[in-house]
């Protein structure tokens, strides 16, 4: 059976003629379906996005929202970390000169800034954890490494226990306080030519006559009773052992004699204004291995941590010593 012909009113002749097939009509055809089912299809995705959220979007967002917040947690713990790096720092370059005697070289530990963790770069915020990360596990590994370091030099034997009952840790005069301490160790201005000089000691200000205290076990190494107006006048120097030695100058009296064994916290003098000096005081020098230090180093027995801190303030200041 073969298949009837298909006609088509033309309205320029008026007639019906049998139609005829067109490439032309056929491509506009399907190039007007096509359109019309794409531009279904997106418009039914665009819709679907608005109007509706899948499982993964919903779990998306949700992680989204966490990390934003645990970013704002991080920015506060990298905060407190930074801060904490500072005070270890600090404290360690504190610790180190104390027990050495040296500067403490410690590199540098370049401080995180929270905005980098609030980078919407993901990449960029796996980086920077990685690297908190990283600070703290050095922080761990210094920490542990310096306790052990410390610990290995500062551990006591019984080798050790002569040197430590004979150590010259406590003040040299009772009561002493910040207000009687007038000047420090250091760059000072000296009272005769006005001048800067090292200030080898402490001056403590005292009244004339008052009681001089040696400050460890030791025995007498040295003393001068001298009427000339200059130098250190009346003093006496106390070997402590191990390099340490005490000079105790500018006194009114003298109480002990050469090679005398001298205990700690005995009275050894007075103070006065002898030699060198423009008012009544002590200077007080510790020498180890003919080397003058600060003799606050040393001097911490008896004293209360807050006290000692006020003592070593005020022999900071730059001032004119008495002598």
């Amino acid at each position: 059976m073969s298949k009837r012909p298909q006609f088509r009113y033309n309205p320029k002749t008026l007639r019906y003629e049998r139609s005829r097939f067109s490439f032309w009509r056929a491509g506009v055809s399907v190039l007007a379906y096509t359109s019309f089912g794409l531009a279904f299809f997106i418009g039914l995705n665009l819709l679907q996005n608005i109007l509706i959220e899948t499982k993964l979007e919903k779990s998306l967002l949700a992680e989204n929202k966490s990390l934003t917040e645990y970013k704002v947690v991080l920015a506060s713990q990298l905060t407190e970390s930074n801060t904490l790096l500072s005070e270890l720092k600090t404290e360690e370059e504190q610790l180190h000169e104390k027990v050495f005697e040296a500067p403490a070289e410690i590199p540098a530990v370049q401080p995180k800034n929270e905005n980098e963790l609030l980078a919407t770069n993901d990449e960029l915020f796996n980086e920077q954890m990685k690297k908190i990360e990283g600070n703290f596990d050095l922080i761990r590994a210094k920490t542990k490494n310096k306790n052990n370091f410390f610990g290995d030099r500062l551990h006591v034997t019984k080798t050790d226990l002569p040197m430590m009952a004979n150590l010259p840790s406590i003040a040299p005069v009772n009561n002493l306080s910040e207000y009687n301490l007038v000047s420090g160790f250091g760059t000072r201005i000296n009272p005769f030519h006005k001048g800067n000089y090292h200030h080898d000691g402490l001056d403590i200000a005292l009244p004339t006559g008052t009681e001089v205290l040696a400050t460890g076990n030791g025995t007498v190494a040295s003393f001068s009773n001298s009427n000339v107006e200059a130098g250190f006048g009346n003093y006496i120097e106390i070997d402590h052992g191990h390099g340490l030695v005490t000079r105790y100058a500018h006194l009114e009296k003298i109480s002990v004699t050469w090679g005398q064994k001298i205990k700690q916290g005995q009275v050894i003098g007075l103070t006065g204004s002898s030699g060198g000096s423009v008012a009544p005081h002590l200077h007080y020098e510790l020498i180890r291995y003919s080397k003058n230090i600060d003799p606050l180093t040393y001097s911490i027995e008896s004293i209360s941590p807050a006290q000692h801190q006020r003592l070593v303030v005020k022999s900071k200041m730059q001032n004119q010593s008495l002598d």
